[in-house]
């Protein structure tokens, strides 16, 4: 009698997730007839179906219920909104965006503790859409200066005051996937006691601080200053005489391209010093929305969203938290806030182990104060995969 060798394939569909969604922009571009949004929608029902029927949707703790009841709270809320007189395609639209990527945070909880492969594969991701993204944005192809005008308006130079890196994604989620992608190189780092990730890391933090979005940038700045410090000091994953040679190491390449491009670094200054600005730019929005909106249980998902601007000027549009109060009301803000603050402190209890999803969550939350960062389709599954993780950590 023979024996039969199986052999398991040791990655998960959800763990390419992210490389099919480069593919699916990359395909847009020259088929603009595909709407992104909708593509990538399906292919949440369709992993969500799947695990759905192999029963991997379990619920282990309460934080599992009440990301139950969040989402249901935001489904619930179509009958606020539709009172609004807003088209119904905008409920749609903000809830295939920011609430159907939930899901990701029951696929987490059905991995292994030790398994790192998402982040990794998802790395891999984001440096191949921020390489083809920069060669894009350098050569000018007419399909991507297309795409951009169609997608985020057009833009002639990587070293303009007034263009930004748009990579495939937009500046502001390119610069938010840089940042997630410092953290996940950073982690890399550490763990190989700094033998792999740094070429990742320095093309990350490149591509975030080519967006000249704030809070990438700041996010990006504090990720490397928080890396650091868990890495050399709080657990000495790498010897602190390293340091000094990292310390060298970048001064030379800030020389260096200080001598070639002379005003990029006042640039970046300049944009960080602006961070006040960009409160006072939106104070005005945030207070005329909440107006219209019904603070204690909402006015309805999507209401007072980028995607509603065409049809009303109630305002809001940019920062999530205020948004989030107008459109499902302090009942469902507060919800999000227990989820994001306990996920957060069951991971701090061993943060040895969870620094690589605390940065990630910490980070996204950081940008949502001023940008809507829950609501983009390429930002959201990420970010309740790693709160997922959190929680899977914290049982026994």
């Amino acid at each position: 009698m023979g024996s039969t060798l199986k052999i398991q394939f040791p990655y998960n569909k959800i763990d390419f997730y992210y490389f099919i969604i480069v593919g699916i922009y990359l395909t847009s571009m020259f088929f603009p007839i595909i709407r992104t949004g909708v593509v990538a929608s399906a292919l949440i029902c369709l992993l969500t179906i799947e695990y759905y029927t192999k029963n991997h949707l379990a619920f282990r703790n309460t934080t599992d219920i009440l990301v139950l009841i969040y989402v249901i709270y935001n489904t619930i809320s179509f009958t606020l909104f539709s009172l609004t007189g807003l088209p119904k395609s905008v409920f749609v639209q903000e809830y295939s965006s920011s609430i159907l990527p939930i899901v990701f945070y029951y696929f987490a909880k059905n991995e292994r503790k030790n398994n790192y492969n998402f982040y990794k594969i998802t790395l891999y991701a984001i440096l191949v859409s921020l390489i083809i993204g920069v060669i894009f944005f350098v050569k000018q192809p007419y399909f991507y200066r297309g795409y951009l005008s169609h997608k985020n308006g057009g833009g002639t130079s990587i070293l303009s005051n007034t263009q930004f890196f748009r990579g495939l994604f937009g500046a502001t989620v390119t610069g938010s996937i840089g940042a997630i992608g410092v953290l996940i190189s950073s982690f890399y780092i550490l763990e190989s006691n700094g033998r792999k990730g740094k070429i990742a890391l320095l093309i990350c933090l490149a591509a975030a601080l080519l967006t000249f979005r704030r809070s990438a940038m700041y996010v990006s700045l504090l990720a490397i200053l928080g890396i650091h410090y868990i890495g050399y000091f709080k657990y000495n994953f790498i010897k602190k005489r390293y340091l000094i040679v990292e310390l060298l190491f970048v001064l030379l390449i800030v020389l260096y391209i200080n001598s070639k491009i002379p005003f990029l670094f006042e640039t970046i200054n300049d944009r960080l010093i602006m961070l006040s600005n960009a409160f006072d730019q939106r104070t005005g929005n945030w207070l005329e929305g909440l107006k219209y909106g019904n603070i204690i249980i909402g006015s309805g998902l999507g209401r007072f969203s980028h995607k509603a601007l065409p049809y009303t000027n109630e305002i809001i549009a940019d920062g999530n938290y205020i948004r989030m109060i107008a459109e499902i009301g302090i009942v469902g803000t507060s919800m999000f806030v227990v989820i994001i603050f306990g996920s957060l402190v069951k991971g701090l209890k061993n943060l040895h182990t969870n620094y690589l999803e605390i940065g990630i969550v910490f980070a996204l939350c950081l940008q949502a104060i001023g940008s809507n960062i829950f609501s983009f389709q390429e930002l959201a599954p990420i970010f309740w995969y790693s709160l997922g993780r959190l929680q899977l950590r914290s049982v026994n």
